[in-house]
């Protein structure tokens, strides 16, 4: 039923048949190839991305992925594609976690230091932001902690401040949505703050 499904998709669009010429001539389907970027990508993708490397249309990319999330889920893989950020990735079942780890046991962790933690969560909540925006929340220096973020790839520079000295301004990164497991910043948990 979901290659009948798939079949009209591809006839009810102008570029879909070259692909379905394609398939006719024994050349991968598009869900395989969709489904093999999603494979391989070491980050989330946007379905432009994919789209354009197939030549066809972001639409038909985002609804073919949307099945093969149906499809994981519904025969219980041992592996989902999850949306984080903006773009598309397989990451492992949530419900293999502990199974998971057992088997793994990595010792590739991101060593994040207490200040570097801290850090980072006044970025997260306050971007874009400024070094010294950040010294004065947390009372100290913290040059050689942000520079220590960069290189993990957690923060990035976003441009800089239209005042005197013009300062760096600082966001995080996809990468720290992804180490997070969600989808944007208005998934953080809200900021409590004490009176």
């Amino acid at each position: 039923m979901t290659e009948n499904k798939d079949e009209n998709i591809l006839k009810e669009t102008g570029s879909a048949f070259d692909l379905y010429d394609d398939l006719l001539k024994g050349r991968p389907p598009l869900k395989a190839c969709v489904e093999g970027i999603l494979f391989i990508a070491e980050s989330p993708v946007h379905p432009k991305s994919i789209a354009k490397i197939l030549n066809f249309d972001t639409g038909i990319v985002i609804e073919i992925i949307q099945q093969l999330q149906a499809e994981y889920l519904e025969s219980d893989r041992g592996f989902i594609v999850r949306k984080i950020g903006e773009g598309y990735r397989m990451y492992s079942n949530p419900s293999l976690t502990e199974i998971l780890k057992e088997f793994v046991n990595t010792n590739i962790k991101m060593h994040v230091t207490q200040a570097a933690l801290e850090t980072l969560a006044i970025i997260a909540y306050k971007q874009p932001t400024t070094r010294s925006q950040v010294a004065e929340i947390r009372g100290v220096r913290t040059d050689s902690v942000i520079m220590s973020l960069e290189s993990k790839g957690l923060v990035k520079e976003a441009g800089r401040l239209k005042e005197p000295g013009n300062p760096i301004i600082y966001r995080t990164t996809g990468k720290f949505l992804e180490i997070l497991g969600i989808g944007s910043l208005n998934e953080l948990p809200p900021l409590k703050v004490n009176k």
